[in-house]
């Protein structure tokens, strides 16, 4: 197999029978301490021991005291033999003449009034003496979890090479020449690829080009998108400030006022809750009376407002292409279709409901009772045929019940919120065969997994908050102090926890009453990760991750 492939060097070239080194100027403060990268050329020019076609390279960031770049041929990776050109600061590609003489590499080196930097980028070339290549290939990762790829592969082929070609191989490597692991094949005329859902990142995507005369390739480093989290900011009580922000994995920034960016109007009063389900994002503003639905990028798709007396949605759960929703006021649960986005049923259930969960092809509601408090909270969790939607059977728990969670098994762990007294915030387990209810330990927020529930106990006027660990299958403690680094929270900021359900990174959101809320990252280790980030909003109560 011939294959034809680039090489990125930033400081360091070690991946070929050579080894170069040059990082002396990083602190070098008149000269460019900063290369390009990403550099990638594919030669077009078929003549024997000649060359032409576009050079290209991903900019520094930022592009400090850089006045332009100059590109040379060399015959090592070191050797600036032959200057080619130059092209001014901010260009991305330079064009090699057609009939350039070959030689064994492309350098582009970043130059200003004061000389060249030593950081410079290399990118080896292969002689193209008549097989076909592909021309022009990009991809964009669209699967947005760490380690995962997704999306479209594109490229192109010069049209006197079409007929040659009798079909494509995609592989995914390590390295540019590394063959790999084959993700699939395309047909002879095809110009793109779709990358499944999930494929396993790998720093460089390869399409082999196969014809009557041979095979030939052409390696594309590639970027796995990390994804990252919205913060649903509930606001301050009556003054109408919800807001939405978003933390990029990428860049380690967060983002304030998402969705009044997106939209150019406030989110409303007192939202509740953010669910991501499929393409779409649900938020509860209860406060507004309504239920906004957006797209991944938080624009506003519709605003789902009940007529008549207020509703107050609040909680919700997703399954098989339908969002189900608590309606505060109203004692019930409705139906909405997620393609119509149109509320499809409605059924009644117990005093103010809060969270639900779905298991067994049912949907159990906590009835909290929470407006009620001076004549007595709710004490039971309400149970929903899916098939009829209808009630079935009401399960009684500890008062106050307002968090539900499902395992994979059909459990469903309770958190109810007692009476903020002598009965305290507490844990239970619903059997999902049996309904038999088991009282576990204290705790105040949750949330579940793979099958192991994460717990925190931090009510109102305890000293200091705890935090269990606990497999829902084999029915065990598996830490009782998975946080170490815990003495920077206080119990009494309404601290709320999250997972990341792919890197397992611990969150925690702390409100305290008057001031912006505070982000705390931990290791999965419990250890914490930089100092606090403020979120922007006031009373932050949910996170939804970007890759749900």
């Amino acid at each position: 197999m011939k294959k034809l492939f680039y090489l990125v060097s930033l400081c360091a070239l070690t991946a070929m029978p050579f080894t170069f080194t040059s990082c002396s100027d990083d602190n070098d403060p008149v000269t460019p301490a900063k290369g390009v990268s990403n550099l990638s050329f594919t030669d077009t020019d078929k003549a024997l021991n000649k060359i032409g076609g576009t050079l290209t390279w991903a900019l520094p960031e930022p592009e400090t005291n850089i006045d332009d770049y100059v590109i040379y041929l060399g015959g090592t990776a070191t050797e600036k033999k032959t200057k080619v050109g130059e092209t001014p600061k901010g260009t991305k590609s330079y064009e090699i003449p057609a009939g350039t003489d070959l030689q064994a590499f492309l350098i582009v080196v970043p130059r200003n009034v004061a000389g060249e930097s030593m950081n410079m980028a290399v990118v080896s070339v292969t002689d193209n003496v008549g097989l076909p290549i592909v021309t022009n290939p990009s991809f964009a990762d669209t699967d947005r979890k760490p380690g995962q790829i997704a999306g479209t592969l594109l490229w192109s082929i010069p049209a006197d090479d079409a007929q040659a070609i009798t079909g494509y191989v995609i592989y995914a490597g390590d390295s540019n020449d590394d063959e790999g692991t084959k993700i699939g094949e395309a047909a002879a005329g095809a110009t793109s690829f779709e990358i499944p859902e999930g494929t396993v990142y790998k720093a460089y995507l390869r399409i082999v080009t196969l014809s009557a005369y041979g095979e030939s390739s052409f390696s594309l480093a590639v970027e796995d998108a990390k994804g990252g989290f919205y913060i649903l900011n509930s606001g301050n009580w009556n003054e109408n400030n919800a807001s939405l922000s978003y933390y990029d994995y990428a860049t380690g920034e967060l983002s304030t006022e998402v969705y009044k960016k997106a939209n150019g109007k406030g989110l409303g009063d007192g939202a509740e809750q953010i669910l991501i389900y499929g393409s779409k994002m649900y938020i509860t503003v209860p406060g507004s009376n309504r239920l906004a639905v957006l797209d991944r990028d938080a624009k506003e798709i519709k605003s789902i407002a009940p007529a008549g007396e207020p509703v107050n949605p609040r909680c919700m759960v997703a399954d098989n292409g339908k969002v189900y929703v608590s309606y505060y006021y109203a004692h019930s649960v409705v139906m909405l279709d997620t393609a119509s986005l149109e509320i499809e049923k409605e059924v009644k259930v117990g005093r103010y409901p809060e969270q639900l969960a779905i298991s067994n092809g049912k949907i159990y509601v906590a009835n909290s009772g929470g407006l009620d408090y001076a004549d007595g909270y709710g004490k039971t969790v309400s149970v929903i045929d899916q098939g009829t939607f209808t009630v079935d059977k009401e399960i009684e728990v500890i008062i106050n019940p307002t968090q539900l969670k499902a395992d994979s098994q059909g459990d469903i762990y309770v958190i109810s919120m007692g009476n903020y007294g002598d009965i305290k915030n507490t844990l239970q387990r619903i059997d999902g065969q049996s309904n038999e209810v088991t009282v576990l330990y204290n705790a105040t927020s949750m949330t579940l997994v793979n099958d192991e529930l994460y717990t925190l106990f931090g009510q109102w006027g305890e000293s200091k908050i705890t935090f269990k660990k606990y497999n829902t299958l084999t029915e065990e403690l598996i830490s009782d102090n998975f946080i170490q680094d815990a003495d920077v929270i206080s119990p009494n900021n309404s601290p709320v926890l999250a997972v990341n359900p792919v890197t397992k990174q611990l969150l925690i959101l702390e409100a305290p009453y008057g001031a912006t809320s505070s982000l705390y990252l931990f290791t999965p280790g419990g250890t914490l990760e930089g100092k606090a980030i403020d979120t922007g909003g006031y009373a932050s109560k949910w996170i939804a991750f970007d890759y749900e």
